[in-house]
């Protein structure tokens, strides 16, 4: 039938025929097309959340594959990518041939064909619903957006990758709480000379906010992108780059500044130079093991010290998912943090005091200062561990008292 002569109400009696569930679609997609396929489709977003089962990746895909109405394969997994089987409906290609074998629909060009041909027309259409319709593109981010995620990590082809990646939406340190921003609006408003994207994860705004990797960005005024799960961050890293611009965390933004190796004007209220290079290697001694590198840095205001690592990203994965399977010193070894000092915080300064007149507070309070910005830098996996060092320095710090 025309799409022009199908009456919502039959969409939804059909929805809930192939679909076999009892719910409507939230958006209804009917096209047809004679290039590069002679193509007639008709897809379905369901207006219900996702399920558990439809959240792993063994569930069957929603699509039926027909070929002159005739039904080729119930349920064909591979005419849309794995992240796209939350969609329900049918397809019909005269082009496909009707004694086509199961082997050939694994791996025949043209059913590949008509994957991309599917894949690009859904994007396109979501894109448009999504400056169309936001308010209604929002409700459906918030339930398939894990969904659209998946596809950025799964996916091999870099322009699927950004596609899809135009539908992501992010809280930005531009904007108010709850208002959520587009890669390409991002991309839209670079600073001049700003080559790069940045993005911080953390559990909360506030802790965004508040974190020591986010402050020189701040005084910059350089926007980034706040992501709240977990795995947006890796989602990000897969992604790689957006519309020729590099994606790159905060904390890697920070590891790769080389002005902070320019110790020629600390400013006034900081330690002096020679104070600085005496304080570092003690530090790096005292830390021997744990961190690869000390460093100051002129990017901290309200922290004392930041720990930076190679990629953020990937270290934190790896520490809510392996960690527990290796001792400290091979973890410590594998991430090598560097640890960097504000020659201007107080402790730093009260620090590099008690390194000649108490050695042991010295000792633990550099131990907690490094278990401190661990922490702040999402790379401990139970904070418990640091409660007996905390006990032992508070011991030695209220001796006099």
């Amino acid at each position: 039938m025309d799409a022009k002569d199908v009456t919502p109400e039959m969409h939804d009696e059909f929805y809930r025929f192939i679909g076999t569930s009892y719910d409507r679609p939230r958006f209804t997609l009917h096209y047809k097309t004679d290039a590069p396929l002679s193509l007639r489709a008709l897809l379905y977003f369901p207006e219900g959340k996702p399920g558990l089962f439809e959240l792993s990746r063994d569930t069957e895909t929603g699509v039926s594959l027909y070929s002159r109405k005739v039904l080729i394969k119930n349920k064909t997994d591979n005419i849309l990518p794995k992240w796209l089987r939350f969609v329900k409906g049918v397809v019909d290609s005269e082009d496909i041939p009707l004694n086509l074998s199961r082997e050939l629909l694994q791996n025949s060009a043209l059913i590949r064909k008509l994957r991309k041909v599917l894949t690009n027309r859904v994007l396109r259409f979501l894109h448009d619903k999504s400056t169309k319709d936001p308010a209604e593109f929002d409700k459906f981010y918030k339930d398939y957006g894990m969904f659209l995620k998946e596809g950025i990590v799964t996916t091999n082809e870099q322009f699927e990758k950004e596609e899809i990646a135009k539908l992501l939406r992010f809280e930005s340190s531009r904007c108010g709480e709850g208002d959520k921003v587009t890669l390409p609006q991002y991309r839209s408003r670079l600073a001049a000379g700003q080559r790069d994207i940045f993005y911080l994860a953390a559990p909360s705004r506030t802790l965004a906010e508040s974190s020591p990797y986010f402050e020189a960005l701040k005084q910059k005024d350089v926007e980034v992108l706040f992501c709240y799960e977990p795995y947006d961050e890796l989602v990000l890293m897969q992604l790689r780059q957006f519309d020729s611009h590099n994606l790159t965390s905060v904390e890697k933004e920070m590891r790769q500044d080389r002005e902070s190796d320019d110790l020629t004007d600390l400013g006034a209220d900081s330690l002096k130079r020679s104070e600085v290079e005496a304080l570092v290697p003690w530090v790096k001694k005292t830390l021997a093991g744990m961190v690869q590198n000390v460093r100051v840095t002129k990017r901290l205001d309200a922290h004392p010290c930041v720990v930076t690592v190679e990629e953020m990203a990937a270290a934190r994965h790896f520490i809510r998912t392996q960690s527990h399977l290796m001792n400290s010193e091979s973890r410590y070894a594998l991430l090598q943090p560097q640890l960097e000092l504000n020659p201007r915080h107080p402790i730093i300064k009260k620090l590099s005091t008690l390194t000649t007149t108490n050695a042991k507070l010295a000792e633990l309070v550099t131990k907690q200062l490094f278990a401190n910005a661990m922490l702040s830098a999402g790379l401990v996996d139970d904070p418990r561990t640091l409660l007996t060092s905390m006990n032992e320095l508070l011991t030695l710090a209220l001796e006099k008292h």
